[in-house]
């Protein structure tokens, strides 16, 4: 099986959010609607309100979301399981991004504008960082996704090549060397076929 290595890292991500907690929050999604609603059309409201819905839900179940893109993996659902994982690990990596940025503007006596200062404090208090194992694990499982790709088309021509191939050849009974189809007689042990 392809990508045993990077399906093993999601896996242990997957279990580390688990055990770390690392679920997605309700507020944060509804925090980013307020932000966007003035932005929005009317007649766009339910249909993004409806899409930060189901995003709330994927990340809110974090590494069990993560898990559930690993078992679509392995059944070869490979773009919808990367981007299951991709939803499930990104509040946890938005929340690596603020905590960084909350550290930097502190270290280096940034002063920023009171509304990005404000807007900044409250998405950081929406955040939990009080888990390494949630981090870790967020960081695996998104790790493990950037691995894992999925066929290209010189591999998917590669492989039609080699049953073609393997359907105009034969096998010496005798020895096991590849033939032709057509061949009468082994050419390396001899063997008669007729």
């Amino acid at each position: 099986m392809k990508h045993k290595f990077w399906i093993l890292l999601c896996i242990v991500g997957g279990i580390l959010m688990i055990v770390g907690s690392a679920t997605g929050s309700a507020y944060f999604y509804q925090y980013l609607f307020n932000l966007a609603l003035p932005y929005i059309g009317p007649e766009f409201i339910p249909f993004v309100s409806a899409i930060l819905k189901v995003l709330e839900y994927i990340a809110y179940f974090g590494g069990y979301s993560v898990l559930v893109g690993v078992f679509l993996i392995l059944i070869n659902q490979i773009r919808l399981g990367k981007i299951i994982i991709m939803i499930a690990t990104s509040f946890g990596i938005f929340g690596l991004i603020i905590f960084a940025t909350i550290w930097i503007v502190g270290a280096l006596n940034i002063t920023l504008d009171p509304m990005w200062q404000t807007i900044l404090n409250q998405i950081y208090s929406l955040f939990t960082f009080n888990s390494g194992m949630a981090f870790g694990g967020t960081v695996l499982a998104v790790v493990g996704k950037y691995g894992i790709k999925k066929p290209g088309k010189e591999v998917l021509v590669a492989e039609e090549e080699s049953s073609s191939r393997s359907q105009d050849s034969k096998f010496c009974p005798q020895c096991g060397a590849t033939l032709p189809a057509r061949a009468n007689f082994c050419n390396k042990c001899g063997k008669n076929f007729d």
